[in-house]
């Protein structure tokens, strides 16, 4: 063999030699692949990966419903936003009157609803909302009218103060063009003047709830007493001295004569009347009439229970305190608290107003509102719900003679409560001016003409 041959031939086996390690090395790399694969095989499905894991979508949480039943279920969710539908009336009332509780007053007003969706072939929808506060009527009024307009009520019930705010922010409908059952002669002086902001009708009356003089059953007194038991030998007469609306002096000093505004119709008090008011004060509680206690009181509600645990004989209470108890007492009310009658005295109470701004809608709100204040059920609701009605024909049905008597010489002379402008500046003087007589022994005169330089 050449030597060339040679060498050629040791090429060729090194080259076969080289290929048959390179293989061998391939197998082994692969074999060393799924060995590592095989191992890691319980671990990989542990790892989360975006397209391992199925779509899921995010639970929605259905909407509250609008109660659309003729049954009238209170609705107590919070307001939807959308428009209520054309065939739907939704009415916002004080929670007190939930027409599904379980009382006489309730099942009246639920029964007159549903027989006003059933002739009109509508649904109403109920809310009920607290009188007053955060989330109350006029707060809840508020929010609706700047926030979602659609979503505002049809009809609701607001205390007369409310009212006024509202209709000064537009937040209600005047009635002027819809209705003129507000000049029916069947309210009461102080039921009309309730439905009135600057001569406009903006509220139909429905209840109302004057001061009254009220003594404990068995207790004797002159008819002709009037407010001038709160000095009256034997008397002992409370009320909150310390309310921030000053009611009963506000009313002392008016049944006196006392004008509450000047002739530019700024607010303003009558030094020399004021004065006679605080005398009256005064000299009750110099005579024993009138304890220290009722410095402790900031509300009616506060005095009145004072007046029924205590051994004070005559109060000064809003009429409708008195009158719940009559309610819940049914056969037993003689035994309850009677009326003084009194020559003067101021009223305000609850009014029937149109939210919605839709024409067609607030045709029927005005006919829902005048068959809620129609005598004959106006007169049977509020007895059982203990109110006072804004008509004289309610009243003269009441089932109670001697209560009824009372109650209509008290309505008859009742006159409504000045506007809030004028109250949110004499009332704080009042206060103030009764606090300093009977706490801090100032003199009627010199709490007088504190209170009337404080206006100035």
């Amino acid at each position: 063999m050449k030597p060339e041959n040679l060498s050629s031939d040791r090429r060729q086996k090194n080259t076969n030699r080289f290929l048959r390690k390179l293989s061998a090395l391939k197998l082994l790399i692969a074999l060393s692949l799924i060995f590592a694969l095989t191992a890691c095989a319980s671990w990989l499905p542990q790892v989360e990966f975006p397209w391992q894991s199925e779509e899921t979508q995010p639970t929605r949480t259905p909407e509250p419903p609008l109660t659309e039943t003729n049954a009238l279920p209170a609705e107590t969710q919070p307001l939807p936003t959308q428009m209520a539908p054309s065939n739907e009336l939704v009415v916002w009332l004080p929670a007190e009157m939930d027409p599904a509780a379980e009382n006489q007053a309730a099942s009246l007003l639920n029964a007159r609803l549903l027989a006003f969706s059933q002739a009109e072939g509508i649904t109403i929808s109920v809310r009920l909302k607290s009188l007053s506060g955060s989330g109350g009527l006029l707060d809840a009024l508020t929010a609706a009218s700047a926030a979602a307009p659609q979503a505002l009520p049809d009809l609701i019930l607001l205390p007369r103060r409310d009212l006024e705010t509202a209709a000064l922010k537009s937040m209600v409908i005047p009635l002027d063009p819809l209705t003129s059952i507000v000049d029916d002669k069947d309210w009461f002086p102080y039921a009309h003047e309730m439905s009135l902001i600057q001569g406009a009708a903006y509220g139909i009356p429905f209840v109302g709830d004057p001061l009254a003089l009220i003594l404990k059953a068995g207790v004797k007194s002159s008819p002709t007493a009037d407010w001038q038991v709160i000095n009256s030998p034997g008397s002992l007469f409370t009320f909150p001295a310390d309310d921030v609306q000053a009611l009963l002096p506000l009313t002392l000093y008016m049944a006196l004569g006392g004008a509450v505004s000047g002739n530019q119709l700024r607010p303003s008090l009558d030094e020399e009347i004021l004065g006679d008011t605080l005398t009256l004060l005064a000299e009750g509680q110099q005579k024993g009439s009138i304890r220290a206690e009722v410095l402790q009181w900031q509300t009616f509600q506060q005095s009145w229970q004072g007046f029924l645990e205590g051994d004070a004989n005559c109060t000064a209470a809003p009429v409708s305190l008195l009158l719940r108890r009559y309610a819940q007492a049914g056969t037993d009310a003689e035994a309850l608290p009677g009326l003084l009658e009194t020559s003067f005295t101021l009223s305000s109470g609850w009014v029937w107003a149109l939210g919605a701004s839709q024409a067609g809608r607030q045709e029927l709100a005005v006919r829902l509102a005048e068959y809620l204040v129609e005598p004959g059920f106006l007169s049977s609701w509020s007895e059982a719900f203990g109110k006072l009605p804004a008509r004289i024909s309610a009243l003269e049905s009441w089932q109670n003679p001697e209560l009824r008597a009372a109650l209509m010489r008290l309505s008859l002379k009742a006159h409504f409560l000045p506007g809030n402008e004028i109250l949110t500046s004499i009332s704080p003087a009042l206060r103030s001016a009764v606090l300093a007589v009977l706490r801090d022994n100032s003199t009627p005169e010199e709490a007088a003409l504190q209170a009337v330089e404080s206006l100035q």
